[in-house]
């Protein structure tokens, strides 16, 4: 069993963390305030309440958690109490460390973006070099075998420490150095089930440099923690140093947790105080493999990476141009060319698109940011999954040209419409009228006096001949008001009649044209 440290063990992985229940039940142990005996000098510990963790480092984590952190704390409640598998302490940080992997050599021994999935599996998923997490259909155990079967078919030896109970399974298997945690479980309903793999790399989180005086908490597949009396400031420098030394980039921060990254290895490092060992400083290693290594220009800020689907993000004080001259030079290194010389705007972002030999794809794309600053996204798609999309474009196709094309008709129609010349609204006028102003839409004359209702009474039967209905009439001796319609059409008719000067008669028109017979 994982000790408790009375801090989370941090979970990269998303969604879901793919890294499993190994590296979770600390989390467990602490938001459950389990005792639990720790191996060593250090006695039983209690956990720590949650809220009294650092937030940015769990924030750093937990983006593409959170819909899922329910079913998780289920999975790691359960599987904890599975009936395990050679429970011994695992040894595979025993010998050197291997040169961290290449995003190239990595997918030579395990492409999880072309791992075979269960019958049943439902078309949202999360398929990534590095990581394969999807929902499917059946039970816990028959979902582990599956994977288990496929994944020894492929030269991958089981470690010890799995679990599989009626709820959720979990195991970690080895190959070539490599290391992949499975996970598997029930979501409760109908027999559904999430399943998650994460390749965790060919880094040991148990062989990175960690500063003299250090003891061994825990050593794991894929976390590894140790206790020293140092302060929190000067242990924090000193694995920095450390790890710089051997080659690792910083790639990232929050909190207590700082991220370093070679080639397509990321390391999670996290140096904080832990209550529960006493007040001594931990330190805690964890590792995975990245599906892309996007690197990021020099002196940027809140810089950040995430792996589903790959993408780095961060805020720089330099200009658009300077960015998009890093980025040609610096991928053009390693293959990758930009489809066009300059940036076009997509969404209203500036943005520019490479692709190597390959046919993958990277798109650069900013926008302004905070502070005055540049916020910019790199995004990486794998050759496969713009074939995907090239695929489900074509398939659609047929049904998306023929919604365009009905549009277009109906759009077209309401041009017509909307262009036809109105109809003619013929009117005849009284004998009498006088000091008659004419235009297309308006007709207004004089009659004598006392004889503007009597007028007004002829154009209504007129209107009503020819089909227009009388919407509204206020008819008096003096004055009155009266509006008909047909189809688009509109007549309104008003008059005044007071004896005090000629009555005078106004009818006009909307979407008709009048004219006098």
């Amino acid at each position: 069993m994982v000790p408790t440290t009375g801090y989370l063990i941090q979970n990269r992985s998303s969604p879901g963390g793919a890294t499993g229940t190994h590296s979770l039940i600390g989390n467990w142990a602490t938001s459950t305030k389990t005792k639990l005996e720790t191996p060593g000098n250090y006695g039983s510990v209690a956990a720590m309440n949650v809220e009294r963790l650092s937030r940015s480092a769990v924030y750093l984590r937990l983006p593409a958690l959170i819909g899922e952190a329910l079913a998780i704390c289920a999975l790691v409640c359960l599987s904890a109490c599975g009936q395990k598998k050679g429970a011994t302490d695992n040894t595979t940080s025993d010998g050197p460390m291997q040169k961290p992997a290449t995003v190239e050599q990595a997918a030579q021994v395990l492409d999880l973006s072309t791992f075979p999935l269960m019958d049943g599996a439902k078309p949202e998923r999360s398929h990534h070099m590095a990581n394969l997490t999807y929902a499917a259909t059946g039970d816990v155990k028959n979902g582990f075998d599956f994977h288990q079967k496929k994944l020894t078919a492929q030269g991958w030896k089981e470690l010890p420490n799995s679990s599989v109970t009626e709820q959720s399974a979990s195991a970690m298997f080895a190959r070539s150095g490599f290391i992949l945690s499975l996970s598997v479980f029930s979501s409760g309903k109908g027999g559904d089930l999430s399943v998650m793999l994460q390749n965790l790399g060919n880094v040991k989180p148990g062989q990175l440099p960690v500063p003299p005086g250090t003891k061994k908490v825990y050593v794991g597949d894929s976390t590894a923690m140790y206790a020293t009396e140092a302060a929190v400031p000067a242990t924090a420098e000193a694995c920095r140093n450390l790890l710089v030394a051997q080659g690792w980039v910083p790639y990232g921060s929050a909190g207590d947790t700082v991220e370093y990254k070679q080639n397509a290895i990321l390391v999670t490092a996290t140096v904080s105080v832990a209550p529960a060992q006493d007040g001594k400083t931990m330190i805690q290693y964890s590792t995975q493999l990245i599906s892309s290594d996007i690197p990021p220009p020099p002196n940027v800020e809140e810089l950040r990476y995430v792996d589903t689907p790959p993408e780095l993000t961060f805020d720089t004080a330099a200009s658009q141009d300077a960015v998009v001259d890093f980025y040609r030079k610096t991928l053009a290194a390693t293959g990758w060319q930009s489809t066009l010389d300059h940036t076009v705007p997509i969404d209203d972002l500036p943005t520019m698109i490479f692709r190597n030999p390959g046919k993958d794809m990277l798109t650069l794309s900013m926008s302004a940011g905070p502070r005055g600053k540049l916020h910019a996204s790199v995004r990486f798609q794998s050759a496969a999954e713009i074939a995907e999309l090239d695929r489900k474009i074509k398939e659609m196709a047929p049904a998306l040209r023929a919604a365009a094309q009905e549009k277009e008709a109906k759009e077209a129609a309401r041009l017509a419409e909307a262009n036809k010349p109105p109809p003619k609204v013929s009117v005849t006028l009284p004998a009498d009228a006088k000091d008659v102003d004419q235009t297309k839409d308006r007709i207004k004359f004089t009659v004598g006096k006392g004889k503007a209702q009597a007028a007004a009474e002829a154009l209504r039967a007129q209107f009503r001949e020819a089909g227009y209905k009388e919407d509204f009439a206020t008819v008096t001796q003096m004055t009155g008001a009266l509006s008909f319609s047909k189809e688009k059409q509109s007549l309104t008719l008003t008059y005044t009649d007071t004896g005090m000067s000629p009555p005078e008669i106004n009818l006009s028109a909307i979407f008709a044209e009048l004219e006098v017979r």
